[in-house]
């Protein structure tokens, strides 16, 4: 990333600017005729932005020594951009395709694979190397495709225009082993959504984690650099990315501890710290605070005290933490993404410390920042 303004004599330094969306590195920056017409725009947009810079002189430099940072990056990708046209066989899933994909259960998502500035999984658009659209690329209507999320049946290939639904996590499903990235069915089934219900195998959906989801990436800083999906993030990749922690203690001094349910990729059915999750992109880490306590704990009302910023690192991941401790004596109401909750006296807790109950990043916390 790009240091932050400065002045010393003369010398001014670019400012630091946000990082374009993730894109591997030796990975081609595949566009769609759309993609390109959007980076064009935003293009003219910047440069009008800069035209119209207003305030006095130190202002107006500021102004357009930021926008000409982020043109600077926007020009790289367009530099970089590889027009996709339509393949010449229009019946197979690739880049720029419409997708109608069948869920066990029913459910149904359409889709398009687009490019990594186009990619929002939240408005039904997937990245071409995202897990699920490596797993589609290829493949033709009525197949079953089994991958590392579960089992999906393409229902529809178009490359004309559909109507696009987010890929939700009630569209995943944790049937899949890892090891069967894509397996096409031996007979391919029909391609009605009726007649594929009937065919296909259908297992029981199971509670998991939304891997589309958009994460930032972060510097050793906690400054935005880039984005990736929760999946990129948790597969051993060590991308850096930000997440807020919550020690709450009762007036008696205990400390709530909540259990991760059995379905979490990551130490399931551990007892861990109060509230943890990931920060949004675009996501201040107060406000994302603030929605997961509300979200696990159902608790508004508190007052959240900094206690540290450090770097934990797994053998999956590693995360930019964001540590805070508070006070409160309202009852936790945990949500249907805990397996539940309770309070621990300390002297429970250090009798237990070291045996596997608890998460790493507990004992850490509790043995560096709160003994």
């Amino acid at each position: 990333m790009s240091r932050g303004f400065v002045k010393d004599g003369d010398i001014e330094e670019t400012p630091a600017v946000e990082q374009r969306a993730f894109l591997p590195d030796g990975v081609a920056n595949y566009v769609t005729a759309e993609g390109l017409d959007a980076l064009k725009r935003e293009r003219e947009e910047l440069l009008a932005r800069k035209e119209a810079a207003s305030g006095n002189e130190g202002d107006r430099r500021v102004q357009r020594n930021y926008l000409s940072a982020k043109l600077c990056l926007l020009d790289e990708r367009i530099a970089s951009a590889v027009l996709q046209e339509r393949p010449a066989d229009a019946t197979l899933a690739a880049f720029g395709a419409y997708l109608t994909l069948q869920f066990p259960g029913g459910a149904l998502r359409t889709v398009r694979i687009v490019g990594a500035d186009e990619a929002d999984a939240g408005k039904g658009l997937i990245s071409f190397f995202s897990p699920i659209a490596k797993a589609l690329i290829g493949h033709r209507e009525g197949e079953l495709i089994e991958y590392s999320g579960g089992r999906m049946i393409l229902t529809t290939v178009s490359y004309d225009p559909l109507p696009l639904t987010p890929l939700t996590a009630g569209s995943r499903t944790t049937s899949a082993k890892p090891s069967q990235r894509v397996k096409v069915a031996k007979e391919p089934v029909a391609t009605a959504p009726s007649s594929v219900a009937q065919t296909a195998p259908t297992p029981q959906p199971t509670r998991q984690d939304n891997g589309e989801e958009v994460l930032p990436l972060v510097n050793d800083r906690g400054l935005t650099v880039g984005k990736a999906t929760r999946r990129e993030c948790h597969n051993g990749s060590k991308l850096l990315h930000p997440v807020v922690h919550l020690h709450l203690f009762n007036s008696r001094g205990e400390l709530y501890l909540q259990q991760r349910p059995l379905w979490k990729t990551i130490q399931p059915g551990k007892w861990d710290t109060a509230v943890g999750g990931h920060v949004g992109f675009g996501e201040p880490a107060s406000e994302a605070l603030r929605r997961e306590v509300s979200e696990e704990l159902g608790i508004k009302d508190f007052e959240p005290i900094a206690v540290k910023k450090y770097l934990f690192e797994s053998d999956r991941e590693r995360e930019y933490v964001y540590l805070y401790r508070t006070v409160c004596d309202e009852a936790p109401a945990p949500g249907d993404e805990l397996e539940g909750g309770r309070f621990w006296s300390r002297e429970e807790i250090e009798e237990n410390l070291g045996k596997g109950v608890f998460t790493p990043n507990f004992e850490l916390e509790y043995n560096k920042y709160l003994k």
